[in-house]
């Protein structure tokens, strides 16, 4: 909402809506991207999932990884992107166990999207990578989400 404001060039606006970045972008404003429907770690996974919301969607690992920021809203360039954000609105979840199957492993996808060059990433990589990571999570006692998309 604070695109529909007179911005300055030193303005950071959070983008969730489609409508704010562009605006904002246009007034000279970086965007912090958190578009719902691949960042937002409280979405549910599948229809079935127990935990988490579905205003936005249903977001599985893939839909959270398979994006490119710099190309994801026409008239935004990677030089106005500041970063990625992946919320995480707790007010449906009711202990850290919830909270860890939501982002656990949405949260490694999403730092991979935002720290990694377009060119450098691929799905089939990261998803024998990531499932490499679940003897650990088991021994720590760390609820994830074990993806079907994913051979874990």
């Amino acid at each position: 909402e604070i695109a529909k404001a007179r911005l300055h060039p030193t303005t950071i606006a959070q983008q969730w809506r489609s409508d704010t970045a562009l605006r904002a972008v246009r007034q000279g404003a970086k965007i912090l991207l958190s578009p719902a429907p691949r960042t937002y770690i409280d979405m549910k996974y599948t229809p079935s999932t127990e935990l988490g919301l579905r205003w936005a969607g249903f977001v599985e690992l893939q839909t959270s990884y398979d994006w490119d920021p710099a190309t994801f809203f026409p008239g935004v360039t990677e030089r106005s992107i500041v970063g990625v954000e992946g919320p995480l609105w707790s007010e449906t979840i009711q202990n850290i166990t919830g909270a860890l199957y939501l982002a656990v492993p949405r949260l490694p996808a999403l730092a991979e999207v935002a720290w990694s060059a377009q060119g450098r990433r691929d799905w089939e990589s990261f998803r024998t990578r990531i499932a490499a990571h679940a003897p650990r999570w088991r021994l720590l006692g760390i609820n994830y989400y074990p993806s079907p998309q994913v051979a874990w």
